[in-house]
């Protein structure tokens, strides 16, 4: 006779980016398995697979995990670790003064997502201006792009901001008309975005760089120099390394 499957309980949550409101389940113990195999990897390929995976394994609703911001995937992997393993986590922050380290209790409660309301409409001139989407997970992948970005050439940061910026630009629009990029081939886009000036194609860029992210502070007094700390994380890898 079969051994009896036992049922989880069952919670909801809300996808930041687009108000979804999805129905998931905690991760089970094979699945921690997997997930703490991938962390101990430190393979950052090895671990976004595996949060995939159990991902689309642990939400009900019908979900294209690809097609998520990469702030909506940090955000329902904190609530989900939060039913699963606890609501608090281990941190290691070290003094700004003597780096000397400091272990640190979060409740994931705590933690917040900010920028949800980033402005998704840019004006470049006083008339021109476009509207934005945020990068999705897949077009993250597709364009190699993690922590280590600021460790490249300027030419190869600079090449793949031109490409996450043409996937991302929504519309163009001026006074008279809006211009859908969908209804444009790659090489008019490609085109408007060579056309830009250094200050807009940087107030393009700047608004990537405020794209929402889980942030909470850290504050502390150091035990050994007695300095007062505060000190921001920021990003999904920042709790959970």
């Amino acid at each position: 006779m079969a051994l009896p499957v036992l049922n989880s309980s069952r919670y909801t949550t809300v996808i930041p980016s687009t108000g979804q409101e999805i129905e998931y389940r905690p991760f089970l113990v094979k699945e921690e398995k997997i997930l703490m195999v991938a962390m101990e990897s430190k393979d950052q390929k090895m671990m976004l697979k595996a949060l995939k995976d159990i991902l689309k394994s642990c939400v009900f609703s019908e979900l294209n995990i690809d097609e998520l911001a990469s702030f909506d995937l940090e955000q329902l992997f904190l609530k989900l670790r939060s039913k699963s393993v606890g609501e608090t986590v281990e941190v290691s922050v070290k003094c700004k003064k003597c780096e000397t380290p400091k272990p640190t209790v979060i409740n994931v409660e705590e933690i917040e997502m900010d920028n949800l309301d980033n402005e998704k409409m840019i004006m470049l001139t006083d008339d021109v201006g476009v509207t934005l989407r945020y990068p999705s997970l897949g077009l993250l992948e597709s364009l190699k792009v993690d922590k280590d970005i600021e460790k490249l050439s300027n030419k190869q940061q600079l090449k793949i901001m031109e490409s996450m910026l043409g996937a991302c630009l929504d519309t163009v629009f001026d006074s008279d008309n809006v211009w859908p990029t969908s209804d444009q081939s790659e090489k008019e886009i490609n085109e408007f975005i060579e056309g830009l000036n250094s200050e807009q194609f940087a107030k393009l860029a700047e608004w990537f760089n405020n794209m929402p992210a889980l942030v909470h502070t850290v504050k502390f007094v150091c035990d050994s120099c007695e300095e007062k700390n505060e000190i921001e994380l920021k990003g999904l890898a920042s709790f959970f390394t």
